[in-house]
């Protein structure tokens, strides 16, 4: 659930994407998932290999463009307008945001 701007009554709930393709098999090591992603790394394909970390994470919203929506320091984001809607997308935030 997310509360969007001050005095907002709207609440709103949606299904998320599905997330980012994760790293590929190759010869018993592996490789990690794409940033900004939420891919999963590539599993270990032989015994005793090494499994690919997975991919940083990332959040989208869209809401309408007359409501402002503020972020805490450390918090890397970007905003896009189009239609009548911002697309703010957070890619980043400091371990203490």
């Amino acid at each position: 659930m997310c509360r969007c701007g001050a005095g907002s009554s709207r609440n709103s709930t949606s299904d998320g994407g599905s997330g980012g393709t994760g790293g590929g098999a190759d010869a018993g090591d592996n490789s990690n998932g794409s940033a900004n992603t939420g891919g999963g790394g590539g599993a270990a394909l032989t015994e005793g290999g090494t499994g690919g970390n997975g991919g940083s994470g990332v959040v989208i919203m869209k809401i309408p463009d007359t409501i402002t929506a503020t972020f805490s320091a450390g918090v890397t984001s970007s905003t896009s307008t189009s239609g009548g809607f911002k697309v703010i997308t957070v890619t980043a935030t400091s371990s203490t945001s």
